[in-house]
Parts: C-alpha cells; sequence; structure tokens
C-alpha cells in the first residue's frame, strides 16, 4: 500500500491544528453536556425509562463502535475529506436535535452525531502526525489537541447549565453548528490531504462484525453496572466476544483488512495499547466512586461537587502541555515511567481516604496525581501508537487506541464496581447484619426513612468499598509501572 502524493505543504501549521481542535472541543462537550440538558427534555418530551436510556447513552455507544470502522475510512477516502463530510453531518444531526419534538429523533440525531465524531477524532490525530513530521513537535500537537478535548469536558457542564437556565436545552445542540460549518469551509483551505493510494475495496462484513461485536460488550459492560449480573448482560457480552473473535480472524485472512492487526505484533504498540486500556480502567471504575464520595459521604451539592474536581481538570490540562515541552529535554520513556508512579501514587491516597474534611482533602490530591499523570502521559502514548504504523493506516492505529481506552474505561466501571460492591455489602453485613442491592439501595433507603445511624452504616460501608477499589487499581498501575520501567531499562523509548 503507498501513499498517494508527497505531503502537501501545509503554509501554517498552527492554524492547522486550531482547525483540527475545534471539533475535538464540541465533541468532547457533546460527550456529558447532555446530562445537564436532560431533565427539560425530559419534561418537555415525556421519554419512557428506555427511550431516556438510549438517549443518554446512545452517543457514547456510537462513538466507541464505529471509531475502528471510521478510522480506516478515512484511510482510505482521504482523511481531510472524512473530516468535512462528518462535520457538515455533525452540523445538520445537532440542527434536528435542538427542534426534536420526539424522543426518537433525539436518539437518531445522538446517534449519528456518535459516528460522526467517531470519524472526526482519529482522522484528526492521525493528520496531526502529517501537518507536524518531526516527532518532539507531533507530540507536542497532540498534548494541545488533548487540552482541547479535555477543555470542552471541564467546561461542558457550565456551558450546558447556562445556555439552559437562559433559552432552552435545544441550545445545547445549536453551539455546535457554527464550529462545524467554519471545520467544513476552512479544512480544505488549511489542512492536507492524505489516503492510501491502493486501500482495497471496503469490508462491509469486518465493519458490521466489528460495529456489533463492540456495541454488545460495551451494552453488556453498562448493563452489569446499571443492573448487575443479569443474563442479558451476560449473553451480550458472550456474543460480542464471539463476533470478536469472528472479526479478528476474518482480519487475519483478507489482504486488505480493515485493521491491521499485525500492528500489535510490534512490542512496543502491544505494550502501549496495555498501557493504555490498563489505565482507562482504573480511571473509568474510580470516577464513579469519587462522585458517590463527594455528594453521598461528604453531603456536597452536586455544584460543590463540581468545584472539588476542577483542580482535577485544570492539572490534567497543565500536564497535557507540560509533559510533551518535557519530552524535548528528557526521553520520553522515562516520562511515561514517572507518570505511571505519580497515577499510583494518585490511587495509594484513594485507598487511604480517611472520614471528614481530611478525608476531602486527600481525595482532591489524589485526583490532581492521577489525572495529571495520565494528562501528560497520553499525548506519547498516542504519538507512539500512530508513529509506528504505516501512514496510509495512522487513522486506523489512532481509532484503536482510543476504542482500547473506551472499552478500558467501561471494564473499570465493571470490575472495581464489582468490587467495591463486595466489600460494600460485607461491610454493610458486618454492621448492620443483612445488606441488600448496591450502595445507591443502601443510600436511598437512608434517605427516604430519614435514618441518620443507617446512613453513617452506609457511608462507612460505601467507604470501605472505595478503599478496595483504590487498591485494586493500586495493584493494576503495579503491573503498568513495571511494564513501562521494563521497557525503559532495554531502550524501548516510547513517544
Amino acid at each position: 500500500m503507498t501513499v498517494a502524493s508527497a505531503p502537501d505543504r501545509v503554509r501554517s501549521p498552527r492554524v492547522a491544528l486550531a482547525l483540527l481542535a475545534l471539533p475535538s472541543l464540541l465533541i468532547a462537550i457533546d460527550i456529558s453536556v447532555l446530562n445537564v440538558a436532560l431533565p427539560r427534555m425530559t419534561a418537555d418530551l415525556h421519554p419512557t425509562p428506555t427511550e431516556l436510556l438510549w438517549m443518554n447513552d446512545i452517543y457514547g455507544f456510537m462513538v466507541g463502535g464505529t471509531m475502528v470502522t471510521m478510522g480506516t475510512v478515512g484511510d482510505r477516502i482521504g482523511r481531510r475529506r472524512l473530516i468535512v463530510l462528518c462535520a457538515a453531518v455533525f452540523a445538520v444531526a445537532s440542527a434536528v436535535a435542538a427542534f426534536a419534538v420526539a424522543p426518537w429523533m433525539i436518539i437518531l440525531t445522538r446517534a449519528v452525531m456518535g459516528v460522526a465524531g467517531a470519524a472526526i477524532m482519529p482522522a484528526s490525530m492521525a493528520l496531526i502526525g502529517r501537518i507536524y513530521p518531526d516527532p518532539k513537535a507531533s507530540v507536542s500537537a497532540m498534548g494541545a489537541y488533548m487540552t482541547c478535548f479535555l477543555s470542552g469536558m471541564a467546561v461542558a457542564p457550565l456551558i450546558g447549565g447556562v445556555l439552559v437556565e437562559h433559552w432552552w436545552w435545544g441550545s445545547v445542540f445549536l453551539m455546535g453548528v457554527p464550529v462545524m460549518v467554519l471545520t467544513v469551509l476552512a479544512a480544505p483551505r488549511v489542512l492536507p490531504e492524505f489516503r492510501a493510494e491502493s486501500p482495497g475495496r471496503p469490508d462491509v462484513r469486518s465493519a458490521v462484525l466489528c460495529l456489533a461485536s463492540i456495541l454488545l460488550v460495551v451494552y453488556a459492560l453498562k448493563s452489569i453496572v446499571n443492573n448487575g449480573w443479569t443474563w442479558p448482560a451476560i449473553a451480550s457480552a458472550v456474543l460480542g466476544a464471539g463476533l470478536g473473535v469472528l472479526f479478528v480472524r476474518r482480519q487475519n485472512q483478507l489482504a486488505h483488512p480493515l485493521v491491521d492487526l499485525g500492528l500489535l505484533r510490534s512490542p512496543g504498540v502491544a505494550r502501549t495499547m496495555w498501557v493504555l486500556l490498563l489505565t482507562a480502567l482504573v480511571m473509568g471504575g474510580t470516577s464513579i466512586f469519587v462522585s458517590f464520595y463527594l455528594q453521598s459521604v461528604q453531603g456536597l451539592t452536586p455544584l460543590e461537587s463540581a468545584m472539588c474536581l476542577l483542580p482535577q481538570m485544570i492539572a490534567m490540562i497543565i500536564a497535557a502541555n507540560l509533559g510533551p515541552w518535557l519530552g524535548r529535554k528528557v526521553p520520553p520513556a522515562r516520562i511515561v515511567a514517572v507518570c505511571m508512579v505519580v497515577m499510583t501514587a494518585g490511587f495509594t491516597m484513594f485507598a487511604l481516604v480517611p472520614d471528614g474534611l481530611a478525608g476531602l482533602l486527600v481525595l482532591v490530591g489524589g485526583s490532581v496525581l492521577t489525572t495529571g499523570g495520565i494528562g501528560a502521559a497520553f499525548p506519547f502514548l498516542m504519538n507512539d501508537v500512530i508513529s509506528h504504523a504505516p501512514e496510509e493506516r495512522a487513522g486506523s492505529a489512532a481509532s484503536f487506541a482510543q476504542t482500547a481506552n473506551e472499552i478500558g474505561i467501561a471494564m473499570g466501571l465493571v470490575i472495581l464496581g464489582s468490587v467495591g460492591t463486595v466489600f460494600y455489602r460485607t461491610r454493610l453485613t458486618t454492621d448492620t447484619g443483612h445488606a441488600d442491592g448496591s450502595w445507591v439501595d443502601g443510600f436511598d433507603a437512608a434517605a427516604a426513612h430519614r435514618d441518620g445511624a443507617l446512613l453513617g452504616h452506609v457511608q462507612q460501608a460505601f467507604t470501605s468499598g472505595f478503599h478496595a477499589a483504590a487498591l485494586t487499581s493500586v495493584a493494576v498501575m503495579a503491573v503498568v509501572v513495571f511494564v513501562t520501567f521494563r521497557a525503559l531499562t532495554r531502550g524501548q523509548g516510547t513517544g
């Protein structure tokens, strides 16, 4: 497979990077902004419980389920062309969602927006390497790109709250339209184009297998988190895993596979993918405990909780730029290894969270260390995966890494959530003689009966579960630290 043409001359790399980062800002905002608008939307559209679940989750499902396929599509038809096309689709779907009159319209448009967002991100990351061919400059650009994405995640609740308060819920969708229109108009003039010269025919069967496998697995993981180990969830997981095996076998047989699994045979890429998966697992799995601890144990309001989480977002944004800057002076592998140690220290603080105000301070400190550590390491990890791939497969490699991140988060919610639940029930049974359901049920029961004694027992049991999940995270991070330091001693650089 060869490149279609020599690299396009980029007149202004910084302008090109800014244009790539703007859509990522909107995609990040769209991931979480619906939570702010959902109460008003529910009052107007009257969705059923099932419709409400799909309104909230369909965007994330489609992003995770289609990212691998869309990354490959960008390599085949042209990454700039795909960004322009999907930015236009995102803008139209956003406008339709803003004026939706029924829940099914929100579900459909959010699904379309998820597919478009899944296409834009890997294509953008792959183009960054083409705009900045120097490895150190590429890592710095990746850090700036991630800063924009993380900023979107951080400001989404604030922006959504202001828009819903002063206008109507549809305004949270309309804010993305002008940015995507700007992308459509400016991209052909600012961004370079790249596509494979001989990509082969697209394999529809592989795309269907990939989508079905990922959607079933992610659905099963989310269902287990919400409803426990039910038979439908287990069946979905088994079926999804089976389709995944068929997908892998098919890729090994095709001359032009949808995903080049040979990339994983490179020791450096395989190691980096495992680091991405495991760090996403512990970050995603502990996030639910942090939220409940702030509101249900410390008794903070949602706004006060958001303020306590603000330092971790600031730390991640600073680290995403500080890491690449240090990478110009220090070997990247050493930076990644130190970042993993910093993350481990953060999870250790989670495992030692005490009661009272001291617990709040320890929690915030641990959050700063964990998010700062992954924020500094992530640009190097992503650049490592993309740089090891042939240039015509860079988009596919970026999407593969992002999908590993999405699945890791979902796995973390199930695994660490299950660990926490076991220890929660054990502690509550010891204190009260019985324990039914999850800590959510315990907090609800204590509130419904206005039982202060029961609330105290539930809070202590939940904290015990939090400690257990954090200790599990420390054990996982110990493996990650071992892997990264082993690579460092062998001289296998990252980034």
